[in-house]
């Protein structure tokens, strides 16, 4: 009689140990499909940001690209308004030796107009009185 009341308690012990593991097991599903789910939304929000991200970089590469051509040109415009300012620093100094050499004689020159402006001015009152 007590091998009997064993195997039975027994039996039921089984019973309850297998309903908490059918249970445990019916959980642990549950939670692996809501990972899955969770992996599954996961996995196409990461490719569209990746796409995004590539599309990103392309833009990128394209602006900087036309930044760098862009620098390129104003760098040879910068250039050539240097050499500009150079050959006009030359002309103008080479105006001012040339001025400076002949000072005396454009003072003599502008003397001699003047003196001319004034005899035709007085010929001019002569020749009204």
């Amino acid at each position: 009689m007590i091998i009997t009341i064993s195997v039975a308690v027994i039996a039921v012990a089984f019973v309850v140990l297998s309903i908490f593991l059918i249970r445990t097991l019916v959980a642990v599903r549950q939670v692996m499909l809501n990972v899955d789910q969770t992996v599954n939304g996961l996995k196409e929000k990461v490719e569209t940001t990746v796409e995004e991200t590539r599309l990103t970089l392309q833009e990128t590469r394209l602006l900087v690209e036309d930044v760098r051509e862009k620098s390129r040109k104003a760098d040879a415009v910068v250039n050539s308004l240097t050499e500009v300012g150079k050959s006009l620093e030359q002309v103008s100094s080479s105006i001012n030796r040339t001025v400076s050499a002949n000072q005396e004689r454009l003072g003599n020159v502008v003397a001699l107009v003047g003196a001319g402006i004034d005899l035709v001015k007085r010929w001019r009152s002569d020749r009204k009185s």
